[in-house]
């Protein structure tokens, strides 16, 4: 029995390279569906939900049933909403692994063939800003966190939390009207927080985990873009 070799050739090394970036698009386009899927879903259950509290208040002229009816549905659509921008973020960053990693390999192309380098439009390095890059985003900032899909979710959740807030504050605590809606902006302010302060953390520790080897700051020749 022949040893088998250790080492490819570079022909081999370009055919797993473009399998392994085969593979990486379709992780990125299993990423992009499954966040459309969650956030139809959820954002479909707090459109319903919308329809629903408005028939209920309207048949109860906002008495017991619809206050029930409330404070038995916001905290379901939270959940939800929690949840969903959790994932949202796991998928976010999945797709964000998946993006960087092509470019990764788009920088071996541009190694092994630099006249090539003119013809990639999309950056050839492997940072935040690269992948950032490719989106048209020139500069990243804290209001970044805001835009993607999971931010968007985390606004959604801190409104259901905020009108939650006033509501119990109206019905347990005999709250006026002006209460309740300073409740409410302290609930929503707070929410908001948690939320990005998750993402924050979550970003920190991704970034920590993983390892750039061509940054955007070098700026040399054979680094592409």
């Amino acid at each position: 029995m022949t040893e088998q070799a250790t080492r490819a050739n570079d022909s081999e090394i370009l055919q797993i390279l473009i399998a392994e970036h085969n593979n990486l698009q379709a992780i990125r386009s299993g990423t992009i569906y499954e966040s459309a899927g969650r956030t139809t879903l959820y954002l479909g259950a707090v459109s319903s939900s919308i329809v629903a509290l408005a028939f209920i208040g309207q048949i109860s002229a906002m008495g017991n049933a619809f206050t029930l009816f409330a404070l038995i549905l916001l905290p379901s659509l939270i959940f939800l909403g929690v949840v969903t921008f959790i994932r949202m973020y796991q998928t976010g960053t999945e797709d964000m692994v998946a993006s960087r990693g092509i470019n990764r390999i788009r920088h071996y192309y541009v190694e092994v063939a630099p006249d090539l380098e003119k013809y990639f439009i999309l950056s050839t390095h492997d940072d935040m800003r690269g992948m950032l890059q490719n989106m048209g985003v020139q500069k990243q900032g804290w209001w970044q966190l805001f835009i993607s899909t999971h931010g968007l979710v985390g606004v959604i959740n801190s409104i259901l939390a905020a009108v939650f807030g006033g509501l119990v504050a109206a019905v347990f605590l005999s709250g006026t009207l002006p209460v309740s809606i300073v409740v409410g902006v302290m609930v929503f302010v707070i929410s908001e927080y948690l939320h990005f302060r998750y993402q924050s953390t979550a970003y920190q520790a991704s970034e920590a985990s993983l390892k750039v080897l061509f940054p955007t700051e070098i700026n040399n020749p054979a680094e592409g873009h």
